[in-house]
């Protein structure tokens, strides 16, 4: 995780634009899959990093972190991400909620009714992460409702 977060530090601000940068956040994520807490001091640090990359590390590892946990405060702060204008971060903001929500087939339900609405409502970065959000959430358990 350090060798990660210092890749991150030393990249220019040019380097931090290209879309291959955002697979370290997302191997930073992946190390913290499913442990919850113990991400805390790793999230902390990772706000230190460039503003053009802070919140998309951010929401990455808070995803991974609490995947299929069934975290109800998790899910409603990465819907309020989704609601903000930033555009890089809305995606994984969308993703999160179906990684977290896919515990309990209430949470399922739950996320399909917010993914609906974001699809109605939300803007382009956001209605083009809801099919991968769905997919998720039924990956095991088909549901025709989500084939629609």
């Amino acid at each position: 995780a350090q060798a990660i977060i210092f890749a991150l530090m030393d990249r220019s601000e040019s380097e931090l634009g290209e879309p291959l940068t955002r697979l370290l956040p997302l191997g930073l994520g992946l190390l913290y899959l499913g442990k919850q807490e113990s991400v805390e001091a790793t999230a902390e640090v990772s706000k230190t990093l460039d503003e053009k990359i802070r919140k998309y590390c951010e929401i990455t590892l808070l995803s991974c972190a609490y995947a299929g946990t069934g975290n109800v405060l998790k899910v409603q702060n990465l819907l309020g991400h989704c609601s903000q204008k930033d555009e890089m971060h809305q995606g994984p903001a969308v993703v999160g909620i179906a990684m977290v929500a896919m515990a309990e087939e209430l949470g399922i339900d739950m996320a399909i009714r917010s993914l609906e609405h974001l699809l109605q409502y939300g803007e382009q970065s956001v209605r083009r992460a809801v099919p991968l959000a769905l997919g998720l959430l039924s990956i095991s358990n088909p549901k025709v409702k989500s084939m629609l």
